[in-house]
């Protein structure tokens, strides 16, 4: 900001030559002059703007702030603060507000400085951390979810280290996909394609369906999900033996706020194989399923145990509402 001496004041009267707005005044805050850039700012004309009638101008929240400011600047003989400067169409925009004592202690001039990009910036940044330091929060619950039910589904310890590991690989693959994405969210095809390249599965799947973006606490749950079923195909069911085939589909219903996914898992058993039936006890995989998704996003989950292969049926909302009508 220019200054035309070095005492640091400001010019005075109508000839106020900076394109920000300005204006003179007593020790009070009382306003004797505006300068051509705040009548073009605020709309408010030099007669309107006199005594405290420049205040209206200045956002309601702020009017403390720069009152306080006022108050030191007696003592100093100066003083900086920003605020909330409302234009003629309504919009508050931040200035940097400076004020100092005019020569002679005849009065007092300031003028504004637009600081908004900067405290848009500023906004953005606190944004940034306030979802960074969420995200690290729901990390270690969800890394601290698999550390516990994976031990209580464990028999040994070995049991317990090779789940652990596969799972938090999987959740490691997951965030991999999320920081990537960044803002547009994590291809639902990805995260499944990386989980067959991980397994070293793939040749007998086929897969179907539009492209899906998911925010970050749904691809976290569905990554896992992923995980198990692949696992568990690869260990006990389609893909574990020649012949067998495993079908995903998946489409997306409702539109705009209220829209959900419907992904179709289905696994084909090799002909040699035996038929399929339920198990005794519900495992990690099956807890995933029919209790955390549903419980955490609101997810409709049928788990079928078929003669002829493995079956899973999902509807789950990914605009962070809830199920507004059945499955078509």
């Amino acid at each position: 900001m220019r200054r035309t001496d070095a005492a640091g004041t400001f010019p005075r009267g109508p000839t106020f030559p900076f394109p920000q707005p300005g204006w003179r005044g007593t020790a009070d805050g009382e306003c004797t002059w505006v300068s051509p850039a705040w009548t073009m700012l605020t709309g408010q004309t030099g007669l309107h703007a006199m005594r405290y009638g420049w205040l209206s101008h200045i956002h309601g929240d702020d009017r403390l702030r720069l009152a306080r400011m006022w108050r030191r600047a007696a003592i100093a003989g100066h003083g900086r603060t920003d605020v909330r400067l409302i234009a003629a169409n309504g919009v508050p925009r931040w200035y940097r507000i400076e004020t100092v004592r005019e020569p002679a202690q005849t009065g007092w001039s300031a003028v504004g400085m637009d600081v908004d990009d900067l405290h848009q910036r500023l906004a953005d940044q606190r944004e940034q951390r306030a979802a960074l330091q969420h995200r690290v929060r729901n990390t270690l619950a969800v890394i601290r979810s698999i550390a516990r039910r994976t031990a209580e589904n464990s028999e040994t310890v070995e049991d317990y280290r090779v789940h652990f590991d596969g799972r938090l690989a999987a959740f490691a693959r997951t965030q991999s996909h999320i920081l990537r994405a960044s803002n547009r969210g994590v291809d639902l095809e990805g995260l499944l394609a990386d989980e067959f390249l991980a397994n070293r599965a793939g040749d007998d799947v086929t897969l179907a369906g539009p492209e899906v973006r998911l925010a970050p606490r749904l691809a976290d749950l569905l990554g896992l999900a992923f995980h198990e079923l692949v696992a568990n195909a690869v260990q006990f069911g389609a893909l574990s033996g020649d012949g067998g085939r495993l079908d995903i589909a998946w489409q997306l219903a409702g539109e705009h706020a209220n829209r959900w996914l419907h992904f179709s898992w289905r696994e084909t058993l090799p002909g040699s194989a035996a038929p399929l039936t339920a198990p005794d006890h519900e495992g990690f995989g099956l807890e995933l399923l029919t209790r955390s998704l549903p419980y955490e996003v609101d997810a409709r989950v049928e788990v079928m145990f078929e003669a002829s292969g493995f079956r899973v049926e999902l509807d789950v909302p990914i605009d962070g509402g809830r199920l507004a009508r059945p499955r078509p």
